[in-house]
This record gives structure tokens, sequence and C-alpha cells, in this order.
């Protein structure tokens, strides 16, 4: 059943994307359309005609993605992502990082200090 619906997801996506193509844009002279077609419809009557195919493969593509996901989900607990250690991240701002390299100095002075004393 998922293959089916994969199969259908990639058909539905290359004809929305060739109707998304066909439509006239603002300003375009011709689009992809050739004059052959202007004898068919009307200027408003493709438009309109095409808006409608439009919505309604969106909406069957957006259906199928949400669907395929949810039974991708059910099929698997784990995510590709489990195993993945977190990345360490540095401070955002320079002032937090110097403030720590400065109370890292300090403290690498008093450790030494007191060694030293301790030696002496």
């Amino acid at each position: 059943m998922i293959t089916t619906l994969m199969i259908f997801q990639a058909v539905v996506s290359v004809l929305l994307i060739l109707v998304v193509l066909l439509q006239f844009g603002k300003g375009a002279e011709a689009g992809l359309m050739s004059s052959a077609s202007d004898s068919m419809f009307s200027g408003g009557q493709q438009g309109n005609i095409m808006t409608k195919i439009t919505i309604v493969l969106s909406v069957l593509f957006l259906g199928n993605s949400i669907f395929l996901a949810s039974l991708q989900s059910e099929r698997s607990d784990s995510s590709i992502l489990d195993g993945e250690v977190a990345p360490v991240s540095r401070p955002l701002n320079m002032d937090a990082l110097r403030e720590k390299q400065e109370k890292a100095a300090a403290e690498a002075k008093e450790a030494a200090t007191k060694a030293d004393s301790a030696t002496k």
C-alpha cells in the first residue's frame, strides 16, 4: 500500500509541477502554452480551470504527504536521528566566550600560585 501511495505521490508531484508551469503569470506573454490552445479556452476560462486543477492537485499532494507520514510513523518507532550525538554549541556572543576564557585563566593562575606556595 505504501508503494502505491508513493507512486501516486510522484505522479501528483509531476502533474502539479506541469500545471503550475502551464499557467500564465502576471505579465507573461505565452508561458508554456502554445497558440493552439488559445482557440480551446479563452483567457478567463483557462485561468479558472488551471486554478481549480492546481488547487485539487495541491490538496491531493498535501493530504497524501500527511497520510504517508502517519503510515510511516506507525510502521517504525525509531528515528534515523536516535543514534546521533547532539553537537556541542559554542556561545552565541563573544562576551560570554571571553568571560569563560578569563575565568579559566584566573583559575589556572590561582592553581599555579597554590602549587608554587605548596612547594616552597
